[in-house]
């Protein structure tokens, strides 16, 4: 099953760091696994672009219950997933990421 079709669940426990690696690396392009978080910068060519991206993790973040950091600048985006009750990363984490991807596949990232 593919991460951006799963849905987060209430109180998912945290994950061993070696499995957040390789989940990182065998199911998302460029998020990395930094410390107890789950990071990507997105690029864009304009403000525009830049907050069309804000207002879809928004709305993914709503419908999953599941909310990141996010660092906006005027043509980028710097998202920072953690589950902060379970003290590290979890599946939920992977699948909202997984779900970004999703929706901005060809966006440009750092």
């Amino acid at each position: 099953m593919s991460l951006a079709t799963e849905r987060c669940i209430p109180d998912a426990p945290a994950m061993p760091v070696d499995d957040t690696v390789k989940l990182a690396a065998a199911q998302l392009d460029d998020w990395q696994v930094i410390g107890p978080q789950l990071e990507k910068t997105f690029r864009f060519g304009n403000f525009h672009e830049t907050m069309a991206l804000v207002n879809a993790i928004a709305w993914i973040a709503h419908s999953q219950d599941h909310h990141p950091d996010l660092e906006v600048d005027y043509n980028r985006c710097r998202v920072i997933w953690s589950t902060h009750s379970a003290g590290g990363l979890t599946r939920n984490d992977f699948i909202c990421a997984a779900r970004v991807d999703a929706l901005f596949p060809d966006s440009d990232t750092e």
